[in-house]
């Protein structure tokens, strides 16, 4: 077979699939399982950012406030908290 010859099929992209389900079944279909997901997320974000929180807020009276240094550390300190917490 020539290589001239074969047809190549083309993908469309993820603008006109959106949009084909958009046309073809509304924008319901595209929010279908999001409940059990920000079910299962909300509560394990919660915890991180509440130790965030706690950790930053105990940092910046030994670190320079807001700087670097404190965002960093609390942030590892509040991803091991949770890790801790929801296993």
């Amino acid at each position: 077979m020539a290589g001239n010859s074969v047809n190549r099929v083309v993908s469309p992209g993820p603008l006109h699939c959106l949009k084909v389900i958009l046309e073809k079944e509304g924008p319901h279909p595209l929010f279908r399982g999001l409940g059990p997901d920000l079910v299962g997320v909300a509560p394990s974000r919660a915890i991180y950012f509440a130790a965030y929180s706690n950790c930053k807020e105990k940092l910046n009276g030994l670190f320079d406030p807001d700087s670097t240094q404190v965002h960093m550390i609390s942030a590892a300190m509040a991803l091991e908290h949770k890790k801790l917490n929801t296993k």
